[in-house]
């Protein structure tokens, strides 16, 4: 829950990619943002999301999903970005000049060549930022547009493609409200008792809490080793 700005892409031009990861890094310089310049390759097993659509007697769509372990070798090349108070803001492209991340592998597995989910829908959630950290993503988001084949951008805070920094800032009011309703435990303890949920709260939720993934120690030279020509 709360504001997040998702993300898909292709680029029209695989040679212009060094042009745009010096722009970014530019516009991240400017803001005071780390930014790591990504040249890796991908050697060895990733985890693929398959939807599966189900047939149901009542006619209702439904689906479920499975994980596919599969082989992977791609050359991984871009920015990953760490604007304040946001998740990490992936812009690494494949050889294909398609937008992906390549997860860390689950539950601490440190096992060589294990990578965890493939990701071509990327995300940031920006709710525990501020509007104006918000703003500045979009900002660094047009500046990958032009560069851009395929382009789909979707804003919880509205902002993306109307520009209205008003109306960002009333959305923005509105999910904090909520947050901050559901950071209460007397209040939240009543949702629960009207859902007839029997779970007593007995401090506030955590809510907003940045979580680090770090990358076993194996990848840190996995792709120097494994570097092509």
């Amino acid at each position: 829950m709360g504001i997040t700005i998702f993300y898909q892409g292709a680029l029209r031009d695989l040679g212009q990619l060094p042009q745009l990861s010096a722009r970014l890094e530019a516009a991240c310089a400017g803001l005071r943002w780390p930014c790591r310049v990504v040249d890796e390759r991908i050697l060895g097993t990733g985890e693929r999301y398959r939807s599966i659509e189900i047939e149901t007697d009542d006619g209702i769509p439904t689906s479920t999903f499975e994980i596919d372990v599969e082989p992977v070798d791609d050359h991984v090349r871009g920015v990953v970005i760490a604007p304040p108070g946001c998740e990490t803001l992936y812009l690494t492209f494949g050889r294909t000049g398609r937008l992906i991340e390549y997860s860390a592998a689950p539950f601490g597995d440190s096992t060589p060549g294990r990578y965890g989910l493939i990701r071509e829908h990327l995300f940031t959630k920006t709710q525990f930022s501020s509007p104006e950290v918000h703003m500045q993503v979009c900002d660094l988001l047009q500046i990958v547009a032009p560069f851009m084949a395929e382009w789909a951008v979707l804003d919880d805070g509205g902002y993306w493609g109307v520009w209205d920094e008003a109306a960002l800032r009333a959305t923005w009011a509105r999910h904090t409200a909520i947050l901050d309703a559901l950071s209460d435990p007397a209040l939240l303890q009543e949702i629960l008792e009207a859902a007839g949920v029997d779970i007593e709260v007995t401090q506030p939720p955590e809510v907003g809490k940045h979580l680090t993934v770090a990358h076993p120690l194996w990848r840190q030279e996995w792709g120097v080793s494994a570097g092509e020509n």
